[in-house]
């Protein structure tokens, strides 16, 4: 077992005990979405697994920290056309607090499938460099999510269309 999965085992099996999870999503703020897939193979290793599911791009996944065997830790999506990445997703086994990547003052609160109808909150934050930052199924700060996504601003109306027309206005 590498050093890196037996630090996130740990972190999973105290939060277990103290009754929340402390895996460090701080992580997921390391990607520009300007890697190279020869960088992060470096960095991560190999994918377990490629798919294209979706036309246009090929997603990588990984297990890095998973306690069920059919999940899947990450997963970067890139263009099949240019071979950019356009998105992290970072699952979660247990729900964290996602706060820090998210500070209030530049965050905001968006709902699917309109900000009329609230059925299912996700957490905004605009980055530099076309990159949002989103926590799925938050409302506001202290709640905890089992997903966080980097992605282009370019791409998101591909995947979530509903999410680019609200911040279209």
């Amino acid at each position: 077992m590498s050093w890196v999965r037996f630090v996130l085992l740990g972190g999973v099996l105290a939060g277990l005990l103290a009754g929340q999870t402390l895996l460090p999503v701080g992580e997921l703020m390391r990607y520009t979405l300007d890697e190279s897939s020869e960088q992060l193979t470096r960095g991560m290793g190999a994918p377990v697994q490629i798919g294209d599911a979706s036309p246009g791009y090929l997603t990588w996944y990984y297990k890095t920290d998973v306690l069920d065997q059919h999940d899947f830790s990450h997963l970067l999506m890139f263009r099949k056309e240019d071979g950019k990445l356009v998105s992290v997703t970072r699952n979660f086994h247990f729900a964290v607090n996602v706060d820090a990547l998210l500070p209030v003052k530049s965050t905001q609160t968006y709902y699917w499938p309109s900000e009329t109808d609230r059925q299912w909150p996700v957490r905004v934050r605009r980055m530099g460099n076309d990159r949002l930052v989103i926590a799925m199924g938050v409302a506001k700060p202290g709640e905890a999510t089992t997903q966080v996504l980097i992605i282009r601003r370019s791409v998101l109306g591909l995947f979530l269309p509903w999410l680019e027309q609200q911040l279209a206005k």
